[in-house]
């Protein structure tokens, strides 16, 4: 025997690793693996595109082709809002093509008008298909996925080219799609999600699963003059062939291109609007273009390096919106204690004083995440209506602490989207008291929508009964403008609705 091991046993590396049956379980499942003989490389394979986005409609159609025999059992996707909602998914083999504006050929495979939507970019989970999809190797499936709530996804290279792939499927890019076989599609478009499948083994007649279309390539004239030989065996078509779609499209071609839209549109807006792609135009709002305009969400950051109990900033909306729910970024994990506060116009000369200001959102019990994660708070107590070209102050605070960005200038905008603005602003130590530090980024989201204008839509800012109260401890003379809703539960001997529980016999400026 030798004395001391060479350290390298094999003069030359084995070129040929394959040649035992299988390696069950690297996490690749093999030419020899299936399901059934190496189930933790080959059940359960999870593909994803991405949850990137930049555009959004109500719903994508894509192409995906099996590299193997696999399975299909579930999705996921990536909502344009929170929120309950209906989604569905169709499919059929083969090709989408000439098939984006007729129900027929494609199968209803997932319903359920019950999904709890995540916000963008965040998995939404559909849980398991009505049945599941077979797809042989080298076959190709449609899918359409749609959802009342709207997708989110990117903006593609090629309609058919493979986007993502794994050793079971390539997933192809795809088209965004508005209404459920009818109105215009946006091409090419990358589809958000997630796929779940089995890899299987291949059965005798694999071909007899992939649908149950009884025609590969059904009649293109208007109507059968030879009836079927192959009649379809689960029920016919609910109208006779005498019309070649159940939908018929409001504007027919002989033969539909399969990339309408050669060239993006320079000036989208010229139209009345175009509701779904992804901006609330002009001409929009949440009533007539629900996907485009509501729950609308715009992020500042969620970098930091600073951090104190809390943050005051300015709202400047671009078009009448109507906030509805705030995202924060929490100093420290756990249960802790989140106020938002708001008034209209600007902070300055009111960081000190409670006076002016209403409790729009308190909730002792939210679930704080670390820091530079997202830490959702739900709705506020109250939707804050901000007409056009208004600012509006918040105050948020935290008895966990909030991280943020040292910012460059206070009341600079540092995010905007086609709704509102965000400025800069400051942080804060304690609740109308202690220093305040300038200028900061608040760092979080918020959801809104776009809404028409009002007739008086200033009313609408506030439920404050005065705009400049008085900063003496009680009323000496009732508002001039009192509340246009409903009288304030506190009679006027104070000047808030909530009152201060530590006032001050002279509030600082």
């Amino acid at each position: 025997p030798t004395p001391k091991p060479t350290p390298n046993p094999t003069p030359k590396p084995i070129s040929t690793p394959t040649t035992s049956p299988h390696q069950c379980g690297n996490a690749l499942c093999e030419l020899s693996e299936n399901a059934a003989n190496c189930p933790i490389d080959c059940s359960s394979k999870e593909i994803e595109t991405t949850y990137e986005f930049n555009l959004g409609s109500s719903g994508n159609m894509f192409v995906v082709k099996a590299r193997r025999n696999i399975v299909v059992s579930s999705f996921a996707i990536n909502s344009k809002s929170r929120g309950v909602g209906a989604v569905k998914i169709y499919t059929r083999a083969g090709s989408y093509t000439n098939h984006e504006q007729s129900r027929d050929g494609w199968e209803l495979v997932y319903e359920n008008d019950s999904v709890i939507n995540n916000r963008r970019g965040v998995v939404t989970e559909l849980g398991f298909l009505d049945r599941e999809i077979h797809i042989a190797k080298d076959r190709s499936q449609s899918f359409f996925v749609t959802s009342t709530n709207g997708l989110v996804y990117k903006g593609g290279e090629k309609e058919f080219s493979v986007y993502q792939s794994d050793e079971g499927m390539e997933i192809m890019e795809g088209i965004g799609t508005e209404g459920e076989f009818e109105g215009i599609t946006y091409s090419p478009r990358v589809w958000s999600g997630t796929i779940w499948y089995n890899v299987v083994e291949a059965t005798s007649s694999p071909s007899k699963s992939l649908t149950k279309l009884p025609s590969k390539s059904p009649s293109v004239s208007s109507h059968t003059s030879k009836p079927t030989s192959h009649p379809t065996p689960s029920k016919p078509t609910p109208i006779p062939t005498s019309s070649p779609t159940r939908l018929p499209t409001p504007h027919p071609t002989p033969k539909p291109t399969p990339n309408p839209t050669p060239k993006p549109i320079s000036t989208p807006t010229t139209s009345p609007h175009q509701c779904g792609n992804a901006l609330c135009e002009l001409s929009e709002n949440a009533a007539n273009c629900p996907i485009d305009c509501s729950s609308k969400e715009i992020e500042t950051t969620y970098e930091f390096n600073l951090g104190s109990s809390g943050n005051m900033f300015v709202v400047k909306a671009r078009r009448n919106i109507v906030v509805s729910s705030f995202a924060i970024n929490s100093k420290s994990r756990g249960v802790g204690a989140v106020k938002i506060y708001t008034r209209a116009g600007s902070y300055t000369n009111h960081e000190q004083s409670r006076d002016g200001w209403e409790l729009v959102y308190e909730n002792d019990s939210v679930i704080n995440n670390r820091r530079g994660v997202v830490t959702e708070l739900g709705f506020l107590d109250r939707e804050i209506h901000i007409a056009k070209d208004r600012s509006q102050s918040f105050f948020v605070t935290s008895t966990n602490g909030l991280v943020y960005k040292g910012g460059e200038k206070e009341f600079s905008v540092y995010q905007s989207d086609e709704g509102m603005e965000i400025m800069e602003g400051i942080g804060t130590e304690g609740e109308f008291e202690g220093i305040t530090y300038s200028p900061r980024v608040w760092s979080g989201t918020i959801w809104y929508n776009v809404v028409e204008a009002t007739s008086s839509p200033s009313k609408s800012l506030t439920k404050l009964p005065s705009k400049s109260p008085s900063v003496s401890s009680h009323t000496s003379k009732p508002t001039s403008h009192p509340t246009p809703s409903k009288p304030t539960p506190i009679p006027t001997s104070s000047p808030t609705r909530l009152p201060t529980p530590h006032p001050t016999p002279k509030p600082t400026p």
